[in-house]
């Protein structure tokens, strides 16, 4: 596993959980850090636990493969999903920065990475954390 050495973009997310079967999904508390890296020519998408610091997700994106897009019917918080365009799987993230300035920008190099690979887009989002409720 990577171990966050030069990342193409980097953002402060914590992971949301769906409940069973439903659209419903909850916020996990712990305090996470998403970040992509090219490796080996393939797009990796990590997700981190800042409090162990241990990489509890290693995800492969193929170009064009998926998108992260924000979560509209959540109101309670900022939250985004990374659908796959090749499956059904979804995953859920909520946003831990407290400045919502840069959340269209982090959707925009974070696409622009999946659907592209390209090493110019990079951005570094790491102001102070927020909480969710």
């Amino acid at each position: 596993m990577s171990s966050s050495r030069n990342p193409l973009l980097r953002f402060k997310a914590g992971r949301c959980i769906r409940e069973g079967e439903t659209d419903t999904v909850r916020p996990e508390p712990t305090k996470g850090l998403v970040y992509m890296e090219e490796e080996d020519g393939l797009m990796h998408f990590y997700w981190k636990n800042r409090e162990t610091d241990a990489v509890d997700e290693d995800l492969i994106l193929f170009p064009g493969d998926a998108e992260l897009k924000p979560v509209p019917e959540c109101t309670t918080g900022r939250v985004l999903m990374l659908q796959f365009k090749s499956s059904s799987q979804q995953l859920f993230f909520w946003l831990q920065e407290a400045n919502t300035d840069r959340d269209q920008i982090i959707l925009q190099q974070a696409n622009a990475l999946i659907s592209q690979g390209q090493e110019d887009v990079t951005g570094n989002f790491e102001d102070e954390d927020v909480a969710m409720e």
